[in-house]
């Protein structure tokens, strides 16, 4: 973890509350929004303005999912979990994935971070071909964040602050 308390390796995010900050501007995270039509009934995320000052709408809790991934809840709802799953527009949403009762263990989406410089990286599936992406560079409240293969756009590049 650097000075600023963004998180700078893997291991640090496994248990860890966060909130996702683009490299767009340092007032856009990622936020979590109710269902809409966009999103399918789904819980879903968009950009969120830091300044809106409800600071809950852009914490997560990362879990561990192997050694080198990770699956990511909003704070007040551990039973949902992002996944690459996508609404209209490619819109990225929240799924419920509740444990079973039976023991058996939850399987929820997994993420992995390719760092580029810093505490700044991409944020991407488990098998590398899509990355969590800010539709068109868009940082209006409430923009769409979706899927979509690297290239390398700072609308692709984030950083983890503990939360």
């Amino acid at each position: 973890m650097d000075a600023y308390g963004n998180l700078t390796s893997v291991d640090e995010f496994f248990g860890a509350t966060i909130r996702l900050i683009s490299y767009l501007d340092p007032d856009v995270a990622l936020g979590v929004f109710p269902p809409d039509a966009d999103s399918l009934g789904a819980h879903c995320v968009r950009v969120y303005r830091l300044s809106s000052g409800d600071p809950n709408r852009t914490r997560l809790t990362a879990y561990s999912a192997s050694p080198i991934a990770f699956s990511l809840s909003p704070s007040d709802d551990l039973s949902q979990y992002l996944t690459w799953q996508t609404g209209a527009n490619g819109l990225m949403l929240f799924q419920p994935m509740p444990d079973p009762g039976n023991g058996d263990l939850v399987f929820a989406p997994p993420f992995k971070v390719d760092f580029v410089q810093d505490c700044w990286f991409a944020l991407n599936n488990f098998d590398r071909d899509s990355v969590v992406d800010i539709s068109e560079s868009g940082t209006a409240e409430g923009n769409a964040i979706i899927s979509f293969p690297w290239n390398g756009g700072a609308n692709q590049i984030w950083r983890a602050q503990t939360a």
